[in-house]
Parts: structure tokens; C-alpha cells; sequence
């Protein structure tokens, strides 16, 4: 809807001798706007009201009516004094500055011409900056002005994009995904659908518990912008894989009174319907709306063929490697621990355990991996190590042959093969410290006498305990059978069972600290002797079948994993709850 422009007609003139006509060309003294339509006035005062006007040619605008004429008189210092108004109404074009010529009349056979006169017409977000600055509005968005479009409004002042760094890469090579919410509205957005990274590793770096807010400016608007999501996703096999859409539900406030209001975003994920019932203040509407990023293709391409080695294992970017054992000189059955060290910027996450050819006479067991990395690096950059247990009954002299790590460099598109020196390990035919290993046996003998007696204690008031809880709740676990009672495994999970729904990381270090805890029965570790290998040496040297310690091992292995990145591991946690109990109770019955 186009508007007028009003305009205030002068009603006295300061006229310099009286009986001289005074013939003007009056338009508005602010701005134009481009696109509304406005009135120009040709003005004769003292002169016959039969006099026309003949209005110029309108360059510059487009002309939509006229003329309006109006009549009568006007008092000034000289007396009352006839007056006449011809009225043409305009649309402005486009923003410039721009004369518009005078009209004509005729007066005593002469012809004579009003004043020519400067209009400036300006854009239509001239306009707003210009109200928002005479009306002392920080934020004009935050006003609705009538006639306004305002679902419009929303599209232009409040979306969601997602962004990434390539469209196209090879199997291992990362894709960088941004999610942004740009908002210059009083908003808030509630985050109902994530997208879905089918095809891909995934690896968390920014989340919207970062709470990270910076400001851009697009096409000369000043937008809050909220980094929802950033993920590094590594691709796992060839083909064309689809990022899906993230959809957001926004409620949006409006003010329809000019007011000097600091508009604030709220970013918020699967609770704004739910708890969201605030009322509005007077003079405020809520609007309603969903907003969703586009859907995106992910083309990702096969590793070259061509020169591939056969110890690539899918690792993907530029690496090194080290390899060492932390004791070359070892006892006969002594255990000993051969690490592995690789540094650089890749797909980690992938990057599983390089293979050891062990030499006969040495036993080698599964690794322990430890992560290193820096979140804000894409590719991931950081270190893996893995650190293999070993031991040898026979004393010798060995040699570990060289270990060869292959990986495929994405941006010279070629294989580079690693290789490191071999290591030597000398065996020796002395047991390791039998005398100490007695004392140990001996120490280990004492608490667990003194262990059993207050486990005796324990158990008496267990059996009461669960009897009474039994008793009151039809919606407590079910009984303990005779060896669940005699081995709490169940009961030392109980905190891990109360996080099976909560965050996985808190799921996975509660799991970690119930089995700690419960072993930490037989074994009273603490400090620095609480290490996988440090308990694995001891089962074993109580003689647990190793079944049972690699699958102890294995769960720990987990726990960490689970701990300590980010990557959805895709685990069933109420399976892994019942292995850990069937190991716990397995384990703690061959103990006793």
C-alpha cells in the first residue's frame, strides 16, 4: 500500500510590498521515499483565482493524480489576501537527488514561473535507518509497523544455514559442517530435528552448549549469528551420501510501538514447546514459524587403486610414527609394553591399530589406545598411541621386526609408506623378583582375609537390605540368585544403571568408575597404579583365565573411548551393562 506524504500548507507569507502575487512551488521538506507517492503544491496568493496553472513535465516521477485545486483566502499583515492551490500528487523512482521544475500562470499577459526545487528521494532501508535514528530505536525489527508483512519479515531476519568446506573428497577425507542460526529478532528457536550423517564417522567440535554467538554483516544488516553445530564428518565408503536438513521452531516477538529494545536470542534444543508459556507484554505479538537448512550431497570418492599397498588400512591425511618399548631389558615372564606413537592431522578416528609381527618366544596382547587432539583443527590434528602389552617365558635376544604404517594423502592423491627401525628386547633367564612376587602373594593373602571377614559383615546386611526392599517396591530389580548375592556386581552398577538414559559420556565414566570400584575390592589400587595393565598383570598373576582379563580389557577400552571423544559409538548400553556384570561376576568368583 503506497502512502502520502503529508503536507503542511504555509498559511502566512511575509509578502515584501502588498498587491504583489507570490506564486511558489511547495513539496515536502524531509525525504521521499522510493516507490511512495507524495504531493507537490502550486501556490498563487493575490491573484485572481481564475488563473491557471500549467504544471510541468514530471521527469524523474511518475505522475498518479492532480491537479486537487483549492481556494479561498489567507490573512496576512497587509490584510486578507485571496489564495489558490493547485495539488499534483507523485510516485517517487528511484533514490537520488532531483529538480522538479515550476508550473506557469499567466498575469497581466506576461508569463511568469514558480521556484524550482530539490527533491531528495531515498530507499526504502534509507527510510528505516532514518525512523530508527529520530525515534531512538536500537533495533527496528523488534517494531512491527502496520501494514507489514510479517512472516516476510521473519524470512529476511531470521534462518538457518548450514555450510561446508567441500562438497566432493575422497574415502577418510573430512567434510567440515557448519549449522548457523542467524537472528536480528527477539527470538527463540528451539532445535526439534538434528540432522542425520548417514555414511560418516562423526566428530562433535563446536555443540550449542558452546554457546558460541558472533556478529556478520549481510548485505549491510547486522545479524547475531549462533554456531549451533560444527562437525568433522569422516566418510566410510565410496558413493553420494545426503547431509540432512536440521529444522527449528521459532517464536518470534513483535512490538507494534516504536520502542528502544535490545532484541535477544534464545537457542534452545527439543524443550521450547514444552515449557514455553509465557505471556507476552502489552503491545507485544508472538508469531509462529519453522525453518530448516537445505538438504545437502556429499560426493565422496574411492581411494586410487593404482599403487594402493596392502597395508593400507583406510588412513586418510599426513602422519608420522614412532615406535618404542619401554624396557629393552626384561625378566623371563616379566611384562613388558611396546608403544607406537602417530602424530598428525587426519581421519584418527579411523585409525585403527597397527599390526605387529611378534617374533616367536614373545606373546603380544591387544593395545591400549590413548587420544590426543585439538578440537579447532580440521583434519583432526593430535596424536594416537597404542601401547601393546608383551611378555616371553624363554630368555633370549629379540628383534621386533620393522612396523610399516601406509596412509593415502588426499592432497597429492598418492600412498606414503612409513617404516620404522626394529627393536631389540633382551629376555634374560631371571624370574622377575620372586621374593618380591611372594610378599605380594603374601599381602594379597592378608586383605583378603581381612576382606572376606568385613565381607561377611557386608553380606549379612545386604541380605537384610534386600530383603526389606524387596518386600516394599513389586518395582525393584528382581531377586539376586545365591551368586549375585555373594558377588554385588549388580549392586556396584547401580550408578552406571541410573545414567543408561543420560549423557554418554557421564553413562561411560560411571560404567568405568563401577568396575574400578568393584575391583578395587580384591586389589585396593589407587593413584598411579590404576591402569588397565597394572590390573590385567595382577588377574594374571592370580591366575584368570585370559578370556575373561581381554574381555575386562576390552570393556575398559570402551569406557574411555566412550569418555573421551565424541564419536557415536553405536553401542546398545543395556548389553553392555549385562557383559560387564556377567564379566565382574565371573571374574570376582574365580578371585575367591
Amino acid at each position: 500500500m503506497k502512502r502520502v506524504a503529508t503536507i503542511l500548507v504555509p498559511f502566512f507569507f511575509y509578502l515584501s510590498m502588498a498587491g504583489q502575487i507570490v506564486f511558489k512551488t511547495v513539496v515536502p521538506q524531509s525525504p521521499v521515499v522510493s516507490g511512495e507517492s507524495f504531493q507537490v503544491q502550486y501556490i498563487i496568493e493575490d491573484g485572481d483565482k481564475s488563473m491557471l496553472v500549467k504544471p510541468p513535465v514530471f521527469n524523474n516521477f511518475r505522475f498518479v493524480a492532480g491537479p486537487n485545486i483549492y481556494t479561498g483566502n489567507v490573512s496576512t499583515i497587509h490584510g486578507m489576501k485571496p489564495l489558490k492551490n493547485s495539488v499534483y500528487t507523485l510516485e517517487a523512482g528511484k533514490p537520488g537527488k532531483f529538480i522538479l521544475p515550476g508550473a506557469t500562470i499567466i498575469v497581466n499577459g506576461k508569463l511568469v514561473r514558480s521556484n524550482d526545487v530539490l527533491v531528495e528521494v531515498i530507499s526504502q532501508e534509507a527510510a528505516v535507518k532514518r525512523f530508527n535514528k529520530e525515534n531512538g530505536i536500537a533495533n527496528s525489527d523488534y517494531f512491527l509497523r502496520p501494514g507489514e508483512d510479517v512472516y516476510d519479515k521473519i524470512r529476511q531476519n531470521l534462518f538457518v544455514k548450514v555450510m561446508v568446506n567441500r562438497k566432493d573428497c575422497y574415502v577418510g577425507e573430512p567434510v567440515l559442517a557448519t549449522f548457523k542460526l542467524y537472528s536480528r529478532l527477539e527470538s527463540k528457536s528451539d532445535i526439534v530435528k538434528n540432522p542425520g550423517f548417514y555414511g560418516f564417522t562423526v566428530y562433535d567440535m563446536v555443540n550449542l552448549e558452546d554457546k558460541q554467538v558472533d556478529i556478520e554483516n549481510i548485505n549491510g544488516k547486522t545479524f547475531n549469528v549462533h554456531t549451533i553445530r560444527k562437525v568433522q564428518l569422516y566418510p566410510l565408503q565410496a558413493g553420494l551420501f545426503s547431509i540432512d536438513p536440521m529444522e527449528v521452531k521459532n517464536k518470534v516477538e513483535f512490538s507494534r510501538s516504536a520502542v528502544n529494545k535490545r532484541t535477544e536470542q534464545e537457542v534452545i534444543e527439543g524443550v521450547l514447546g514444552n515449557e514455553d508459556n509465557a505471556s507476552t507484554g502489552s503491545g507485544t505479538d508472538i508469531f509462529e514459524t519453522d525453518i530448516r537448512t537445505e538438504p545437502l550431497s556429499i560426493r565422496v570418492k574411492p581411494v586410487p587403486e593404482q599403487s594402493k599397498t596392502a597395508g593400507f588400512n583406510g588412513a586418510t591425511g599426513q602422519f608420522s610414527i614412532t615406535a618404542v618399548v619401554l624396557k629393552d631389558q626384561l625378566q623371563k615372564n616379566e611384562e613388558g609394553f611396546l608403544e607406537i606413537m602417530i602424530n598428525g592431522r587426519g581421519n584418527f578416528i579411523q585409525l585403527s591399530a597397527p599390526s605387529i609381527n611378534w617374533p616367536a618366544g614373545i606373546e603380544g596382547f591387544e593395545p591400549e589406545v590413548k587420544d590426543v587432539f585439538d578440537k579447532t583443527k580440521t583434519p583432526l590434528a593430535g596424536s594416537r598411541k597404542f601401547r601393546y602389552p608383551f611378555v616371553s617365558s624363554s630368555p633370549a635376544d629379540y628383534t621386533i621386526p620393522a612396523i610399516q604404517f601406509t596412509f593415502f594423502n588426499p592432497d597429492s592423491g598418492s600412498y606414503k609408506t612409513l617404516t620404522t627401525a626394529p627393536i631389540r628386547v633382551h629376555i634374560s633367564n631371571e624370574e622377575k623378583n620372586a621374593a618380591t612376587n611372594e610378599k605380594i602373594a603374601k599381602n594379597e593373602t592378608g586383605k583378603m582375609i581381612y576382606w572376606i571377614a568385613g565381607f561377611g559383615i557386608l553380606l549379612g546386611m545386604l541380605g537384610v537390605m534386600l530383603w526389606l526392599r524387596n518386600k516394599k517396591s513389586a518395582n525393584a530389580m528382581p531377586p539376586a540368585s545365591t551368586a549375585e548375592l555373594l558377588l554385588p556386581a549388580r549392586e556396584s552398577l547401580i550408578p552406571a544403571y541410573q545414567e543408561l538414559n543420560g549423557n554418554n559420556r557421564n553413562f561411560y565414566a560411571s560404567l568405568q568408575r563401577s568396575v574400578w570400584q568393584f575391583f578395587n575390592q580384591y586389589f585396593d589400587l589407587s593413584g598411579s597404579e590404576m591402569k588397565k595393565e597394572i590390573l590385567m598383570a595382577k588377574l594374571r598373576f592370580k591366575g584368570i583365565d585370559q578370556n575373561w582379563v581381554d574381555k575386562l580389557e576390552r570393556l575398559l577400552g570402551e569406557c574411555e573411548t566412550g569418555m573421551f571423544t565424541r564419536a557415536d559409538l553405536g553401542t546398545d548400553k543395556e548389553k553392555l551393562l549385562r557383559e560387564a556384570k556377567e564379566i565382574m561376576e565371573a571374574i570376582s568368583r574365580l578371585l575367591l
